[in-house]
This record gives structure tokens, sequence and C-alpha cells, in this order.
């Protein structure tokens, strides 16, 4: 237990000494938890076995122009090198703005103790494209600096790191996906901080807490999530979200709330959805919702037994 909270305060450490900028563009997924390599590299490899997870989100149901994510994530552990390789691609459209992300993932997992406790260092390295189609955007003058042709289209370098610290039921993760900065095209930094648990209730339940904070220099947002997970077969949980202006460190009175399920069939392939409940339903805003499909595929079956099993992280 002394270990685990050095560790935690040692990550915790490094994500508030370190100065970030606020943006908005960074993707956003209720089922982070299934497909962390999205946000950090380090994950590449850490489940031990070759895998292919995709998230399909649409938010704000029936609003034109609405944000349209999906993502496709490989990665698989290089055993005799102690490391995980990795290659992602994410595509985001909202309104006239479409963004496509190419990244490779390269971690090595460092194992620090007899019990397989282990810790990861990964390295992001790959392309955001850039697509403004400005033939959907009206404006007041017929000149506007802010929609210039050398604007519409770009490819940008991007590079990331990340950390993460794990063991058979229990991980830490610290990571900045973006390092390279784009103030024409509003890039800045975020720093994630992801952690979540499995526990053993009885021989026939599980738990699984997540956690995730996006930090930022004016703004934080945070997802804190449990799922209850049946016979390792199906699970069902809830998750809320909301921003926090760390300035005055006031809510931003913007809570989300999220359903999730899912459902393993066989061995190898995973199902989940969650579906976020609209915001008047719980304060005041629009009547819109959002869904998100997440489908895993292993290539190798799992072990038996929740300890042993990769399959909830």
């Amino acid at each position: 237990m002394k270990e685990l909270m050095k560790h935690t305060l040692l990550l915790f450490g490094i994500l508030f000494s370190m100065n970030f900028s606020f943006a908005q563009q960074d993707s956003n997924f209720s089922q982070y938890m299934f497909n962390q390599q999205i946000m950090n590299p380090a994950y590449a490899g850490a489940r031990g076995l070759t895998s292919f997870t995709s998230i399909i989100r649409s938010q704000w149901s029936g609003i034109d122009g609405a944000p349209q994510t999906q993502t496709l994530s490989f990665n698989m552990p290089i055993t005799s090198k102690k490391l995980g390789f990795g290659l992602s691609v994410l595509n985001d459209k909202i309104g006239p703005i479409s963004t496509t992300s190419f990244d490779i993932d390269l971690a090595y997992h460092l194992r620090l103790n007899r019990k397989n406790h282990q810790l990861s260092i990964g390295l992001k390295a790959g392309a955001f494209s850039y697509l403004l189609d400005s033939d959907k955007i009206s404006t007041f003058t017929s000149v506007d600096s802010s929609f210039e042709p050398d604007l519409d289209r770009k490819l940008i370098p991007n590079i990331g790191f990340g950390l993460y610290y794990y063991t058979q039921n229990f991980y830490l993760g610290f990571a900045v996906p973006k390092l390279i900065e784009s103030k024409s095209f509003g890039i800045e930094r975020h720093a994630y901080f992801l952690g979540g648990g499995l526990f053993n209730i009885n021989k026939n339940f599980m738990l699984k807490p997540s956690l995730l904070y996006k930090q930022t220099k004016s703004i934080a947002a945070f997802d804190a999530s449990i799922l209850g997970i049946v016979n390792e077969l199906f699970w069902v949980g809830i998750q809320v979200r909301d921003v926090v202006d760390t300035t005055s460190f006031n809510l931003a009175n913007n809570l989300g709330t999220t359903a999730l399920f899912g459902l393993s069939l066989g061995e190898r392939f995973s199902v989940g959805y969650s579906y976020g409940i609209p915001s008047s339903m719980t304060n005041k805003g629009f009547n819109t919702s959002t869904h998100e499909l997440m489908l895993r595929y292993d290539l190798s079956a799992r072990v038996k037994g929740y300890l042993r099993s990769p399959r909830f992280f």
C-alpha cells in the first residue's frame, strides 16, 4: 500500500507541476477505459495480447454539425524486448471542420517487483490532418482572414508521451498526447490522468471504478465511472462528468450523466454501448443525447480468472 501511494503521489505531482493551455478540440469518449491508447501511448502492449479496439461516437444527436468521432486502435506486446507497439487513427468532424490523426505508439515495460507491478513509458509520433470546408461557412464580409485558403487544409506533425503504472487489478496513467501546439489551428496541450481498478466482490460479481482527469492551464474536466461486471460476461454502469474552473475551483454546472452497457461475446470479442442522458433530464440545457459504440477483438483468447484476465483493462 505504501508503494502504491508513493507512485500515486508522484503522478499527481507531475500532473500539477506542468503548465498547460486549455482547448476543447481533443475528442472525448465515455468508454475511454477500454481504449486508453488514444490518450496514453504507454498503454500499448500492457494487456499482454494483440487486440483491435474501435469506438464510434455521435454527440448531441439531432443537431446539424454535431461532433461525429471514429477511432480504431491496434496494439500488441513484443515480450522478448519488453516493448509494446501500437497504431491508431482518429477521425473527428465538427460542423465544417474535419480532423484526422495517425499515430504510432511505442512503449517500454519495466517490471518493478515480484508481484508483477509494472511501469511503462511510451512515446507517440504521428501527424494531424486539418480540413476546413469553407463552402459551409457564410461570413458578414467577403474577405475574412479567419478563413484564408492556406488554413483550409494542413498536415501538422505530432509527438506525445505517457506513463502507465499497472498491476493485475489496478492502474494509473499520465499522458500528454499532443506536445506540439498550433495557435492557428487552436491545437493546445492537454494533460491526462487516468486511474482505475478491478475489485472482486464475490465469484460472480466485480466492480470496476475508473477516473479520467483532463488538465489545462485554467480549466479541468473529469469523468468518473463505475461498472458492475457479472460473471465476466456483461457489465452495466454509470458515469458523471463536469468541468472545473481551476482559477476559482468552481464547478461549471455542466454535469453530464452517461449510462454504460457491455457484453463479452465468446473469448475474443466484446461490445459496449453508452448513452449520454439528455441534459434537460438532469439540469437545464439542450434536450440532446449522445450515443457511443465500442468494439474490441482480441487475436488470442484470454486466460480464465479475473486477476489474470486483461479483458476489462
